[in-house]
């Protein structure tokens, strides 16, 4: 297995992809590695590659302030379109960035292409939850309009990921609202319920936004506006709390020891946390990893396992006779409030 990793994006680019690239390598990662980004800075950081390691020379990549399909129009050899060309080419079996994300969804979709069926690729995260298993929601930016069979499909990605790579049979599915019954909601999350109650998935009904991070479902849904407000404050809050905890600790005199270890407990909730800095875009037809644009090197290495896993379980495939076996929900026409 081969996955191609797009070193140009993303805040600290290249230092902490390469090193994290690297750290994967070095402990024992099983997938092989094309590092596609400008071979001198490369270089300048790993002198000499580590074995299953290789370097796609490009010298060109988008910037995170550049219009994604402009840039791309214009460096048609940028390191997102190269890395998703491999995948189309058969050379590489997933690809990985932390450039920018309206690029490599750009990318994904141009080179790479959807699934048969598929029609909006989502964005994917997992929260972490106090049963101990992830929260996957969907979507968290893709689609900032949808249609209430965009959900329905959402739904059946996010439940064939969850349970081939997490390896949970049946995994609870949900639509995130601001009520548990079935009758609260906008018209969009209404819709969607009565056709997620007729489909095969375990849906459990409506998870509300407070009862989210304890797990009540494995998998929750809802459009890329919504998702990504949550997902941008469960960020900022989470940094907040663990601001605060830190400062009156101190102010407390707790020993320097119970510090490190209250600093450890709490590193999984963090948003830098590498349990949930990688978020597959599901619906491509190929793997297509996303990461944070501030991701270090330990988050990289953590992200390269897990678009590992994810290519080794054939979600794609699955996706694909998943969508062809229940097709789209029976609610097609467009909401008036989507776009």
């Amino acid at each position: 297995m081969k996955i191609a990793v797009d070193v140009m994006g993303g805040d600290y680019a290249p230092q902490e992809l390469v090193s994290g690239a690297r750290s994967y390598l070095e402990s024992g990662g099983s997938a092989e590695l094309i590092l596609v980004g400008r071979e001198s800075a490369i270089r300048e950081i790993m002198p000499q590659l580590p074995q299953g390691c290789e370097i796609c020379d490009t010298p060109d990549f988008v910037e995170m302030g550049e219009a994604p399909m402009q840039a791309l129009r214009k460096k048609k050899n940028a390191s997102i379109a190269v890395a998703a060309r491999l995948v189309r080419e058969g050379k590489a079996d997933a690809l990985l960035s932390a450039g920018s994300t309206g690029a490599q969804m750009a990318a994904s979709f141009l080179e790479i292409g959807r699934i048969p069926g598929v029609e909006r690729p989502a964005i994917a995260v997992m929260l972490p939850s106090a049963e101990g298993h992830g929260v996957l929601l969907l979507d968290v930016g893709a689609n900032v309009d949808c249609r209430a069979n965009h959900l329905f499909q959402f739904a059946q990605m996010g439940s064939t990921y969850y349970e081939r790579v997490c390896g949970i049979k049946q995994p609870k599915v949900g639509i995130l609202s601001i009520g548990e019954e079935a009758s609260k909601g906008n018209e969009l999350t209404k819709l969607v319920y009565d056709s997620l109650k007729e489909s095969s998935l375990n849906f459990i009904g409506n998870v509300e936004a407070d009862h989210l991070y304890y797990g009540k479902a494995h998998v929750v849904v809802c459009d890329g506006f919504v998702g990504n407000v949550l997902l941008k404050a469960s960020e900022s809050l989470s940094e907040l709390i663990q601001g605060q905890l830190f400062k009156a600790a101190k102010a407390a005199e707790i020993a320097p020891e119970q510090l490190l270890q209250l600093k450890a407990g709490l590193k999984k909730y963090s948003p830098d946390a590498p349990e949930y800095s990688a978020a597959p875009l599901l619906g491509i037809d190929g793997v297509s990893v996303v990461c944070h644009g501030k991701s270090k090197a330990s988050v990289i290495a953590n992200a390269l396992t897990l678009a590992t896993n994810y290519a080794s379980t054939g979600v794609v495939g699955l996706i694909h006779s998943q969508v062809e076996k229940e097709g789209m929900s029976g609610e097609d026409a467009p909401l008036k409030t989507a776009g």
